[in-house]
């Protein structure tokens, strides 16, 4: 009985969840919709150089290769072997789920699906390696936004809001790397024995256990560890590169340092759960983060001069969604059929 309504006040609060995600996107498209002048933004979309975006649609493609590449180096370090192939599906598969899907389940969580799959005997390390994997990119972002900080130094240090945001970006680095740290290095065995008696009253802690063991792995396998960070910066650095293709493109007055900047700011507000996909969250944010750094000038009573942002916001994802769109290809003629014996061996 206790399980049922366990079952069912989960069931319950995922309906809600879902529910909420999907009035705030529509709250927040319905107030940009008002707010925006169409015909402005459709005016300086047919200025827009179409050789830049071309640029910024390749520039995509090849930062989703590099991340299945850092995605099967993680899983390697899991001691999880599968074909370099199959992982660069899963890839473009998660990143189709991410972009259409409504609901709570993500890329990444079907990314997990299908590699249990594969391995159904490594349940704990096919989950931290997918884990690992957007740790890593985030806290590669956050290095990289806050690079760009100090590259803009000069404009930090005259706004009180870009100074906030700063603050902001060091302390959830701080935190995670921190986190990741300890739970890799901490010496567990050497701490004081109140320590141990609490953490034996931790239900379920064999699942921690396994999971610490799993982060540990990486200073086992440190070669492949920094080649997955290696390919973290590149994948972040093509990414950046894509927007100022696309800045370029909407003919936007920013700077390399300001897109980085921009970028790291609004895909950390977009992964969070509060709209379906990001949209209305993604728009909202490259509004505020451009008017922050100064690249647009909006007008307070009218909302005028807003649509570059809302331009670049829908460019961004559409070029994005070249590559999903591929991703729900493969996802329909992938073979989902698993096989053990392909991932048993290393290769």
């Amino acid at each position: 009985m206790t399980v049922v309504r366990q079952s069912g006040r989960s069931e319950s609060s995922l309906k809600c969840g879902v529910f909420v995600r999907v009035a705030v996107t529509v709250l927040i498209l319905a107030y940009l919709g008002f707010k925006v002048h169409w015909a402005e933004l459709g005016k300086q979309f047919l200025r827009s150089d179409p050789l830049w975006l071309l640029i910024a649609c390749f520039i995509f493609g090849a930062a989703f290769l590099l991340g299945s590449l850092r995605w099967w180096l993680l899983l390697k370090v899991q001691e999880i072997y599968l074909p370099f192939r199959v992982v660069t599906a899963l890839t473009f598969v998660g990143q189709f789920f991410n972009s259409f899907l409504l609901g709570a389940v993500g890329g990444d969580v079907v990314r997990t699906f299908y590699t249990l799959k594969y391995n159904p005997q490594q349940k704990t390390h096919a989950t931290l390696s997918v884990i690992v994997d957007r740790v890593m990119g985030v806290v590669t972002l956050l290095f990289c936004a806050l690079i760009g900080l100090a590259w803009q130094l000069g404009r930090v240090m005259q706004r009180d809001d870009i100074r906030v945001i700063g603050l902001a970006l060091l302390v959830v680095f701080g935190v995670i790397v921190a986190g990741m740290t300890s739970l890799a290095l901490m010496p567990f065995r050497r701490l004081p024995a109140v320590f141990h008696r609490l953490w034996h009253t931790i239900p379920r802690r064999h699942n921690l256990e396994l999971l610490i063991g799993g982060l540990r792995q990486h200073g086992k396998s440190a070669h492949l560890t920094i080649k997955a960070l290696l390919c973290s910066f590149a994948i972040h650095v093509l990414v950046f590169t894509a927007g100022f293709c696309i800045a370029q493109a909407i003919h936007l007055d920013a700077t390399y340092g300001e897109i980085i900047v921009v970028l790291a700011v609004v895909i950390c507000v977009v992964s969070l759960p509060i709209s379906i996909g990001g949209h209305g969250v993604r728009e909202g944010a490259f509004v505020l983060m451009f008017a922050a750094f100064g690249i647009i000038s909006i007008d307070r009573y009218t909302g005028m001069g807003q649509e570059p942002a809302i331009l670049f916001s829908l460019l961004f994802f559409a070029l994005l969604s070249v590559w999903s769109f591929i991703g729900g290809l493969i996802y329909l003629t992938f073979d989902h059929a698993y096989h053990n014996a392909e991932s048993s061996a290393p290769r």
